[in-house]
């Protein structure tokens, strides 16, 4: 059933003009980077924010610059990333790496909702104190997407 469904998803018209060009698969791919590149820069630099490692600024200063680009990026990695994987679906699926990668980021996309919906976050971008648990979420949130960007390397050579 999921194989059928994954050979019908790779026989789409747009996944056929994907594979038969020349330039797109490597734009798409180029696409991806930037939207990972974006995505995780900003991450990283809200979260150590939130760590305390960066203090320069104040949080509410940087709260809606940082989070809608890194929302832009997550909307470019997530976009070319499904196409990406639409061009060989079935090769993807078997490959650990990859399935330790969705993993990942169903978990970090689990962390970004329930710090999006804290309390805590909505007081510290207010210019409030950050809490210990936003902290926390913060650490995880690094440890995650930079695991995640480990696993998507990982995937050529698994």
């Amino acid at each position: 059933m999921l194989a059928n469904s994954l050979i019908s998803l790779s026989e789409l018209a747009l996944i056929n003009l994907i594979r038969q060009s020349a330039l797109a698969y490597p734009a798409l791919s180029a696409l991806h980077i930037l939207g990972i590149a974006l995505l995780l820069g900003n991450i990283l630099l809200l979260d150590l924010r939130l760590l305390g490692v960066l203090r320069q600024s104040a949080l509410s200063d940087l709260f809606k610059l940082f989070s809608r680009l890194a929302g832009v990026g997550l909307l470019l990695a997530i976009g070319s990333g499904v196409l990406l994987f639409s061009v060989q679906p079935l090769q993807y699926v078997s490959n650990q790496a990859f399935l330790l990668k969705m993993l990942l980021l169903a978990l970090a996309l689990l962390n970004l909702l329930i710090v999006h919906l804290s309390q805590a976050w909505r007081q510290a971008c207010s210019g409030g104190p950050v809490s210990n648990s936003l902290k926390l979420t913060a650490a995880s949130s690094l440890l995650l997407w930079l695991t995640i960007l480990v696993a998507g390397r990982w995937i050529a050579f698994v």
